[in-house]
């Protein structure tokens, strides 16, 4: 039951961040943030609603929450959070805003408000992700890499 719950809290924020993400692969495509890190998350955290569980956790800390048993992260992160939440309300706003102009055009102040979003949401990913699972090394990625290599190899 609470499983069910949780999607249906996510999905609207998931096809809200859907959405944002199309229109910057679109608008701004040769400057999206490196998202090379997310190969390091655990299998079971990549997902269809991380987004908008990582929106959920940036609001929830902004309000002044800590994430479970992680005090510290929590207090390091809140600024961020903060910023991220901002930074979204100013994409929607910005999106709303041309929407009712021209559908056709992006621009610049819309192209800098989706860069600087797509940074702070990089960033905010990471961070959250890293204080609530541990994430691998790049040694610990390395290896594992290795490992199917060979395991490659052997298979041929």
């Amino acid at each position: 039951m609470m499983h069910r719950f949780r999607k249906w809290l996510y999905k609207p924020k998931d096809n809200v961040l859907n959405i944002i993400n199309q229109i910057m692969d679109v608008c701004i495509p040769q400057d999206r943030a490196p998202r090379d890190f997310c190969v390091k998350f655990p299998e079971e955290i990549r997902h269809d609603n991380l987004a908008g569980q990582l929106w959920f956790g940036a609001e929830c800390l902004a309000a002044g929450s800590i994430i479970m048993n992680r005090e510290l992260e929590s207090l390091a992160m809140r600024p961020l959070a903060r910023e991220l939440t901002r930074s979204l309300e100013d994409v929607r706003g910005t999106l709303r805003d041309q929407a009712l102009r021209d559908l056709n055009t992006y621009t610049e102040k819309m192209r800098e408000a989706l860069r600087h979003f797509d940074v702070l949401f990089a960033e905010f990913e990471l961070s959250y992700v890293s204080a609530m699972v541990p994430v691998k090394s790049p040694r610990e990625y390395y290896v594992q890499q290795e490992v199917i290599v060979l395991f490659c190899e052997t298979v041929e």
